[in-house]
C-alpha cells in the first residue's frame, strides 16, 4: 500500500498542529492538504474528495461536526478522524456513532496519528476491495445472464453463419475479445482448422490447423479441459508451421467444445493485454460460450441448406449506423423519434429450417401492417427488427407492439408452425431516454434481452 496514493485533509484552527501534521504526513508520502479555516474546508470538500480527513471538533465559527455532515452528504467513503479535548469526549463519541471513523485526544503523539491513520486506511482499502468485488460479481452475473439469454435466441437461428456472427459479436462487445477462432473438423490431414474468426484473427482462417495430438510450442492439447499457452512470444509452431502472432498476445486459450461426449471442435482465443475481466472470470465466460456453441455444432452437422435470406436483411452490426443516421435527421428536423427492437422468440428447439423463412417474413408483415406505412423497418438480425417511428410516440408504439405479441402468441400471423411463438421488444425515445446513438443502442439491446428472458411458455 503506497502512501502517495492516499490524500489527507487536516483542519484545525491551531496553525502549529496543521504545520506539524503537514510535515509529518508529507514525509511519509501522503498527499496532504492543511487548512486553519473550517469554512474554507467545507467549500473544498464540495469539489474534492479526500481519503482521510483529520478535523478538530471544537473550532470558532464553524465546528467540526458541520464539516463532518458536509462530507457525509457527498456519499463517498472518506474516513473521518476527529481531534478532541478531554472536555468534549462525549461529543466525539456521539460523532463516532454518526459515522465518524474514530477520534484522538489532544494533546496527541505523532505515533498515535500514525497508528490510527494506518488502521483507517486498512479499513478504507478493505471497503473498496469489497465494493470492487461486488461490482465484479454483479458484472459477471450480468454477462452470464446475457450469454444465456443469447443462447435462448441463438438456437432459433438455423443458418450457422449467423449464429457464429452473434457469438463472435458477443465476445467482441461484451468481453473485448476480438481475436477468436472456431476450429472445426476439416476433413483434411489436420483434424481441426479455423473456420470462423473474429475481426483480429481473420489472417488465421483456414491456416490455423492442428490435431488432438498436436504440440503447440511443446504444449500438448487437452480434449477435456482448457489448454493455456502462456507468453507465446511473437510466433508459435503449429503442425510444423510457424505462425506469426500479434505483439500484444499474452496467452492462447484452447477451449474444447464437446456435445454429448464427442469432441466437436475448439474455441481458440488469442488473448491480448487489457482485457475486461480477470483471467479466472474470463475463462468461466469462455466455457459458457463453448457450451452454447456445442449444440449448434453437434446438431447441425447434417443440417439442410438453412433459411433463405432476404435482400433486406441488415447485419446486426449495421444497427448502430442506422440509429445514428436517424438521430442526426431528428436533430436536423428538431423532431423526436421513437426506436424499438423486436425479436421473434420460439420455445424449445425453435422453428424447423424449412419453416423459419416463412415464419420470419410472416412476422415482419404482421409488424408492418400493425404499425402502418409511416414506420421504418430494418432487419437487425436474422430474427430481429429495428423499428423507427418519427414523432416520438412511445405509448402508441408500445400499444401496437403489444398487439403484435398477442397475435404472434396466438399464431395469427400467417405462418404455420408447431412451435410456440412469442415476441420480445424494447422501446427508446430520442432525445428523452438517451442522447447518443450508442446509449440508445445499448439500452435497446439490454432491455430486449431482459424482455426475452422474461417470456414464459406454457407446457
Amino acid at each position: 500500500m503506497k502512501n502517495k496514493n492516499f490524500s489527507v485533509l487536516v483542519v484545525d484552527d491551531e496553525e502549529m498542529i496543521v504545520t506539524i501534521l503537514l510535515n509529518f504526513l508529507g514525509e511519509k508520502g501522503y498527499q496532504v492538504t492543511g487548512l486553519n479555516d473550517p469554512a474554507e474546508a467545507i467549500e473544498l470538500v464540495k469539489t474534492k474528495t479526500f481519503d482521510i480527513v483529520f478535523t478538530d471538533l471544537m473550532m470558532p465559527g464553524i465546528n467540526g461536526m458541520e464539516l463532518v455532515k458536509e462530507i457525509a452528504s457527498q456519499d463517498n467513503d472518506t474516513q473521518i478522524i476527529i481531534f478532541t479535548g478531554y472536555a468534549s469526549v462525549d461529543s466525539a463519541i456521539d460523532a463516532v456513532q454518526q459515522g465518524v471513523y474514530d477520534y484522538i485526544k489532544k494533546p496527541f503523539r505523532l505515533e498515535d496519528i500514525d497508528k490510527i491513520l494506518t488502521h483507517a486506511l486498512d479499513k478504507l482499502v478493505l471497503k473498496r476491495e469489497n465494493v470492487a468485488l461486488h461490482l465484479e460479481v454483479e458484472g459477471m452475473l450480468s454477462q452470464i445472464t446475457m450469454l444465456y439469454d443469447i443462447s435462448n435466441i441463438i438456437y432459433q437461428v438455423k443458418e450457422k453463419r449467423y449464429a457464429m456472427e452473434m457469438l463472435f459479436d458477443t465476445m467482441a462487445e461484451s468481453m473485448n475479445i476480438h481475436a477468436a477462432m472456431l476450429c472445426e473438423h476439416s476433413g483434411e490431414d489436420a483434424d481441426f482448422k479455423a473456420t470462423y474468426t473474429g475481426k483480429d484473427a481473420k489472417s488465421f482462417k483456414d491456416v490455423f490447423k492442428f490435431s488432438t495430438n498436436s504440440k503447440i510450442n511443446d504444449l500438448t492439447l487437452c480434449s477435456d479441459d482448457p489448454t493455456i499457452l502462456e507468453d507465446p512470444g511473437d510466433s508459435i509452431n503449429l503442425e510444423g508451421s510457424r505462425l506469426e502472432l500479434p505483439e500484444t498476445c499474452r496467452r492462447i486459450i484452447f477451449i474444447p467444445i464437446k456435445y454429448q461426449g464427442e469432441l466437436e471442435g475448439f474455441l481458440v482465443i488469442l488473448e491480448h493485454k487489457g482485457h475486461t475481466y480477470s483471467f479466472k472470470d474470463e475463462l468461466t465466460l469462455l466455457k459458457i460460450l463453448a457450451t452454447q456453441i456445442a449444440p449448434i455444432m453437434g446438431l447441425r452437422k447434417k443440417s439442410p441448406k438453412g433459411i433463405s435470406t432476404s435482400k433486406k436483411l441488415e447485419p446486426a452490426r449495421a444497427m448502430h449506423s442506422l440509429i445514428k443516421a436517424e438521430l442526426a435527421m431528428s436533430d436536423t428536423t428538431n423532431t423526436p423519434v421513437s426506436l424499438a427492437m423486436a425479436r421473434l422468440v420460439a420455445s424449445g428447439a425453435g422453428v424447423d429450417d424449412s419453416e423459419f423463412s416463412l415464419v420470419r417474413e410472416g412476422w415482419r408483415n404482421l409488424v408492418a401492417t400493425q404499425l402502418g406505412p409511416d414506420k421504418q423497418l430494418h432487419w437487425a438480425g436474422i430474427d430481429t427488427l429495428l423499428i423507427m417511428a418519427v414523432g416520438g410516440n412511445p405509448v402508441g408504439l408500445d400499444h401496437h407492439l403489444a398487439n403484435v405479441r398477442h397475435e404472434v402468441e396466438n399464431s395469427k400471423f400467417g405462418a404455420e408452425t408447431n412451435a410456440k411463438m412469442s415476441m420480445a421488444y424494447s422501446i427508446q425515445t430520442y432525445p428523452f431516454d438517451a442522447d447518443t446513438a450508442k446509449k440508445i443502442s445499448n439500452k435497446l439491446s439490454s432491455r430486449l434481452f431482459y424482455d426475452a428472458s422474461e417470456i414464459k411458455f406454457s407446457k
